[in-house]
């Protein structure tokens, strides 16, 4: 068996080829930058008051009472024992006019006295009544469909008169009873 020898220059460019190849070392990897902070949250803004649903509003304190006698006028008024009313419904039976009156002052001449029940929401219109202490009043006929919806709520029933507070009143069987009275 022979070997063959290489000629001298292809044997230099073999050993040459191969020193390259030894050389040539994969290119090192940069470590990856670090991440970067991330930037701090902006500043809370304060939460915007939830709409609050009118039936979780606390009632307004007090209690219904009734006057009166068959036949002739009656009214229910709403408010703290041994304190001015803050709400009262009335029979004007001459008229057969349901008279709704709350405590206060309208800022306005005439101002919308708005209720909200379960079945819906509706205004009447109403003025300063006079009288001490002084009173917002409205009036509708007692054969109107929004006293049955007054005195049917489920529970409660919201007097709303712009500039004074809401009154959130308990349907008790009182303003039924006035309405009644007006319808006989």
């Amino acid at each position: 068996m022979t070997l063959r020898t290489l000629h001298p220059a292809r044997q230099g460019a073999i050993t040459l080829l191969m020193v390259a190849l030894a050389s040539c070392v994969a290119p090192q990897e940069k470590p990856a930058p670090a991440p970067r902070p991330a930037p701090p949250p902006p500043a809370a803004l304060p939460a915007a008051a939830p709409q609050q649903d009118w039936r979780d509003i606390p009632l307004t304190p007090g209690d219904w009472t009734w006057r009166g006698t068959a036949g002739q006028s009656s009214i229910a008024q709403y408010g703290v024992a041994g304190q001015a009313a803050v709400f009262a419904v009335r029979c004007d039976l001459a008229s057969r006019n349901i008279v709704f009156s709350r405590g206060g002052l309208a800022a306005t001449q005439v101002a919308a006295m708005n209720f909200t029940t379960s079945y819906g929401s509706f205004a009447f219109t109403g003025s300063n009544g006079g009288g001490q202490p002084p009173a917002i009043v409205a009036q509708a006929s007692a054969r109107d469909p929004h006293m049955d919806q007054i005195a049917f709520s489920r529970g409660r029933f919201l007097v709303d008169v712009a500039g004074q507070p809401q009154l959130v009143l308990p349907s008790w069987p009182e303003v039924a009873r006035v309405i009644e009275d007006c319808r006989s």
